[in-house]
């Protein structure tokens, strides 16, 4: 349908525009798209590839010279650009209502006086240590190897993590011999608080997802979530997988805060696994050391795991370089290697599986796959439309231009507790599958 514009000029001036009052803004040769369909456009897309989200559009339409893949990936992305300005915009707008600013080297300060914020100008809150003692006593914990202000009360739960994709290669390198680059990398964030729930079979959290193409530009915009939301008083519980980007852009931005670095069990777990099978020279000794490691480990006790690995039988090893190596991992991530067994008995989180299903979500699942390749904007604002269907703001966006910035609560049905309890088969071999080889196991 082709509508005639009207305008009301009077000497240089437009007083009155049709083509602006009651429609978007767009190019030239550009279709004006109603709310539905730019709905129904930013959602498809982040489904499937741009090339059947075209044809699928066409077909709800029942047109046969629709919307073109082109015109689609161009739009789709300057929506992703637009939503990704607009958070920077509510970021930055709620740092300043809150008087901060961020400095050259990623310090956060009082905007006024331009002094670095201390811990002391905010509160935070712990779990009553009458509780943490009987959970400790429960656990058969000797008092004195646990400090019951170590566990947070309404912690607001962070998990950061980058995911990579396959980088379109635009153009060669500019110097001769540079290295172009191999992938687009993306920063997702996944913040979480828990709520009181009115109905015991069901759990109730609030979360929010956030992603940037780097790390710091991911933290601002976290530093700007936190403000709007009156997040700051809270105790901030960071999962990490160790990476060292990571742990020191987290330090430098939010030292002024209540935090913890807490090393994800399942990064740990996997680590130790994986290089004990390059130290030991085989897999029965790899598995019989994993049993007397990893449950002095999952206590947070660093110096017994380190005790575990100086007693190891040098002639089981055939990697000692790597031995050293895990040493000194151990050594260097004992900071953020808490008591996994308290916190689990206190019902505190030890992973960071949300964040790794947030990059899933965002990134994953609709750009890795065999053949697809992206630019260094198109992953980056394909991700943003993706977390603003996540976050439940496709609407806003569409019909107002407009993100709320708010924790989303999402309700789940609660699930029976897994038993944790670790035996001496944790790492016992896999079993034999021939039936004759089983039999003569067994006499």
């Amino acid at each position: 349908m082709k509508i005639t514009g009207h305008k009301w000029v009077a000497g240089a001036k437009i007083i009155f525009d049709s083509t602006e009052s009651f429609f978007e803004r767009s190019g030239l040769r550009g279709a004006f798209k109603s709310d539905l369909f730019k709905g129904l456009m930013l959602q498809i897309s982040t489904i499937t590839s741009f090339r059947n989200a075209t044809k699928l559009l066409n077909r709800m339409r029942r047109v046969d010279n629709g919307i073109i893949e082109t015109t689609l990936r161009n739009s789709v992305e300057r929506e992703g650009l637009s939503i990704q300005q607009h958070m920077e915009g509510k970021a930055s707008e709620a740092i300043d209502k809150k008087g901060l600013a961020i400095d050259g080297n990623g310090a956060v300060i009082w905007k006024d006086s331009e002094k670095r914020v201390s811990q002391d100008d905010f509160m935070t809150t712990h779990i009553d240590e009458e509780t943490v003692h009987a959970a400790a006593q429960r656990l058969k914990l000797p008092e004195g190897s646990y400090n019951p202000a170590d566990y947070e009360m309404s912690g607001v739960n962070i998990s950061s993590d980058e995911v990579g994709v396959k980088r379109q290669t635009e153009t060669r390198p500019r110097e001769e011999g540079a290295a172009q680059p191999k992938r687009v990398d993306n920063t997702v964030i996944h913040i979480e608080t828990a709520n009181e729930a009115d109905d015991p079979k069901t759990a109730s959290s609030s979360s929010y997802i956030l992603n940037s193409s780097s790390v710091s530009g991911a933290f601002r915009l976290l530093l700007g979530f936190l403000c709007m939301n009156g997040l700051l008083d809270s105790t901030l519980v960071f999962f990490v997988d160790g990476a060292r980007n990571l742990n020191t852009a987290i330090a430098e931005m939010f030292s002024f805060l209540k935090i913890k670095i807490i090393l994800d069990w399942f990064h740990l777990r996997k680590k130790m696994e994986e290089t004990l099978s390059l130290i030991c020279n085989n897999r029965a000794y790899r598995n019989e050391m994993l049993q007397k490691v990893m449950p002095v480990l999952w206590r947070g006790d660093v110096d017994g795991a380190l005790a575990v690995l100086k007693s190891i039988d040098m002639g089981m090893v055939k990697d000692i370089a790597k031995l050293k190596y895990l040493k000194g991992y151990l050594e260097r991530v004992r900071k953020n290697i808490p008591n996994y067994m308290l916190r689990d008995a206190l019902g505190l989180r030890n992973s960071s599986n949300r964040g790794e299903k947030a990059n899933d979500l965002i990134v994953a699942n609709r750009q890795k796959h065999n053949g697809m390749s992206w630019s260094d904007d198109g992953s980056t604002t394909l991700a943003s439309v993706a977390a603003l269907i996540h976050n439940n703001e496709l609407d806003n966006w569409v019909e107002n231009g407009f993100l709320s910035f708010k924790l989303v609560e999402r309700l789940t049905p609660k699930r029976p507790r897994r038993n944790r309890k670790r035996t001496e088969k944790a790492y016992a071999n896999a079993p034999v599958k021939n039936k004759k080889a089983k039999s003569a196991a067994a006499a």
